[in-house]
């Protein structure tokens, strides 16, 4: 019979950092003895007021809620804000299994508490009772900081014990890294005060600092000055010298949690307490314990050679991933493009997956219902774009799985944004391990914000060019009756003149007869609707060869191209316009006549044609057509048409 998984629920942020990495080195260590295997919620959110990323890395977290787990474990530490801490908790009481938190006291949890006097007080107290040192400087860490605070406190009272004096002027803040420190280092160099017989720092990246400022200005370490760190990073234990340091217990930690999984598994019972992660002194070179010796370096060296190597083939591949990323227009094809830019690696799986909307060009959409966009494992990639819904996400994978002992998860996201996720399955997990998993997270996730942001801009683009088409429409187009207007007119003419290879143009200018007659006795509705009435007709009349336009009031052009001159005559327009007015809807029950007088020129198309000549022509026409209607009546009767022959210039 097939054994069960094992799973413990690992939730930690800046997974990288050393004492992370250790903490969860020893952790794998006890567990697979028993088959246990660690699932390490790798996320970004460090700082207790930031919200940026809260929503998105929500997301990752309820991934745990999902698969059976038997232990979870938060290092609150390197999380700190409470919105996802709590959460955490909260999924782990609701799956009823025992959760661990380290430096965090939170309801329903274990509680692991580093207890910071068993380490930073007998270092201190050593140097000065077994090597007589009386003149002791201290680098700590962050003014205010608690930790930094706490060591401070544990200095000045060591030396209150055996008589020593506190000196402001030997303490400085270093802020638990490089640069601070070297400055502080340059201020006890140039101080006035006699070189100290020590200097205590509150870790290990802050002694390494001050051995080679030390080296630098002519001392030895430890024969002129001893110096001692704290937190036992592994820099300082191939340092030359080896530092003395103090670590934190976590083969103790690691023992107290499986042993209350192991009382929770036998009496399903979770009774939460305390635990004290004490800090035990590691005496080494730095402070004279151990003699100076060659170490051999080869391993150091060579790991590190190899941890270079691989930052640079896959800051090289993801770079390759981004530059291939920016013509594309959809995740579908960054799908496609992985396996051609993600060659770097061949030794585990690697995964991804985003919300299904993606695929389809949406962005919305929550983490219900995720596709695959890429699957593989010793250079194969398979069965991409498969969709699933997220409560079976372990099942994507589990295949994969079997011989490995972390399942690292990243989400992808920008911000708040949340698109998918990444699993990289890992036999060891060390520094360089969890960067990677983090670059391509990042990479990758960027790509497919470039994606989808780019999809944003061509929507933006096409709206645009459409709300510029619509208004260069509404700027061509008379408002109330939608023929052309005088503008467009002249557009589209010539337009049509360039293109055209007529012969002939023909202008037709129409003016309403009796408009004010109709807006005085019916009201300015009727006017609107009679002008209206007339400019469908006008539309009607016209062909793919002309161009029909409101020219103002009750005025209205139209032009046309022909290579037959006398085609289009006075009578022949004005008969068919009328017809159209006659059957307009709405007309016959109208208590006004709607007619209208003609004018037409005609004229070759030659280099020097200008259509104002032709305008000018049919308009006083139109207008001696106007008054002959007026004179006979023509204008005045009910629905009579108009077919009085009107004035014609060629």
């Amino acid at each position: 019979m097939k054994e069960r998984e094992k799973w413990i629920g690992l939730f930690c942020a800046r997974l990288f950092e050393e004492n992370n990495i250790r903490f969860i080195q020893e952790l794998q260590k006890q567990g697979q003895r028993e088959n246990y295997r660690i699932m390490i919620f790798s996320l970004d959110t460090c700082v207790e007021e930031d919200t940026e990323n809260v929503p998105a890395e929500l997301e990752l977290i309820r991934l745990s809620q999902y698969i059976s787990l038997d232990a979870g474990i938060i290092l609150a530490e390197s999380i700190k804000n409470y919105v996802l801490l709590e959460h955490i908790a909260r999924i782990m009481h609701v799956k009823e299994v025992p959760c661990f938190c380290i430096e965090r006291q939170i309801e329903g949890c274990y509680c692991l508490f580093h207890t910071e006097e068993t380490g930073f007080e007998p270092m201190v107290r050593h140097v000065i009772q077994d090597h007589g040192a009386r003149k002791i400087n201290m680098l700590a860490g962050f003014k205010n900081n608690l930790y930094s605070q706490m060591r401070i406190e544990q200095y000045k009272k060591v030396l209150a014990e055996n008589g020593i004096p506190f000196e402001e002027e030997r303490l400085g803040y270093g802020d638990f890294w490089d640069r601070p420190a070297r400055r502080e280092m340059q201020r006890f160099l140039n101080s006035n005060l006699p070189m100290p017989d020590a200097i205590v720092c509150a870790n290990d990246a802050m002694a390494i600092v001050a051995c080679d400022m030390l080296h630098d200005a002519g001392y030895r370490v430890p024969e002129d000055v001893i110096v001692t760190g704290y937190d036992g990073i592994n820099e300082g234990k191939v340092y030359s010298p080896v530092l003395s340091t103090c670590i934190p217990d976590n083969v103790g930690a690691a023992s107290f949690i499986f042993r209350e999984i192991h009382k929770f598994i036998k009496n399903k019972v979770i009774i939460p307490h305390s635990y004290q992660i004490e800090y035990r002194v590691e005496l080494n070179q730095s402070c004279g314990c151990c003699k100076k010796s060659q170490n051999d370096h080869n391993k150091v060296v060579g790991k590190l050679n190899a941890d270079l190597g691989d930052s640079v083939w896959h800051t090289l591949a993801m770079n390759n991933l981004i530059s291939s990323v920016v013509p594309l227009h959809t995740v579908r094809e960054i799908a496609k493009i992985l396996p051609d830019t993600e060659y770097m690696w061949c030794d585990h799986l690697r995964y991804a997956c985003v919300k299904e909307n993606l695929i389809y060009g949406k962005e919305d959409g929550t983490f219900q219902t995720m596709t695959t966009i890429m699957r593989g494992s010793h250079e194969e990639f398979t069965n991409t774009e498969h969709t699933f819904h997220i409560d079976h996400w372990l099942d994507e994978i589990r295949s994969e799985l079997e011989d490995c002992t972390f399942l690292l998860l990243r989400v992808l996201n920008i911000q708040e944004r949340a698109f998918g996720y990444t699993a990289d399955a890992l036999e060891k997990i060390d520094r360089r391990a969890t960067q990677r998993c983090d670059e391509f997270s990042m990479f990758l996730s960027n790509s497919i914000n470039m994606v989808l942001q780019q999809q944003k801009l061509n929507e933006l683009k096409e709206h645009l060019l459409q709300a510029n088409h619509e208004l260069a429409e509404l700027s061509e187009r008379d408002a109330m009756t939608g023929v052309y207007n005088r503008r467009g007119f002249f557009i589209q003419f010539n337009e049509m003149l360039q293109k055209t290879k007529k012969k002939y143009v023909v202008l037709i200018s129409i003016d309403m007869n009796r408009l004010k007659y109709i807006n005085d006795t019916f009201g300015h509705a009727e006017g609107d609707f009679a002008i209206c009435s007339l400019a469908k007709a006008v539309e009607r009349i016209g062909t793919q060869d002309g161009i029909c336009a409101r020219f103002g009031g009750d005025e209205f052009d139209c032009v046309f191209f022909t290579d037959d001159k006398a085609f289009y005559t006075e009578e022949k327009i004005q008969k068919e316009l009328q017809n159209h007015l006659d059957v307009t809807d709405g007309m016959q029950e109208k208590e006004y006549p709607v007619t209208a007088s003609v004018g037409m020129a005609v004229k070759e198309i030659t280099k020097d044609f200008a259509i104002e000549d032709l305008i000018k022509t049919a308009d006083r026409l139109m207008y001696q057509n106007k008054k002959e209607n007026k004179r006979s009546g023509a204008d005045y009767g009910r629905k009579k048409t108009n077919t009085k022959k009107g004035n014609m210039s060629i």
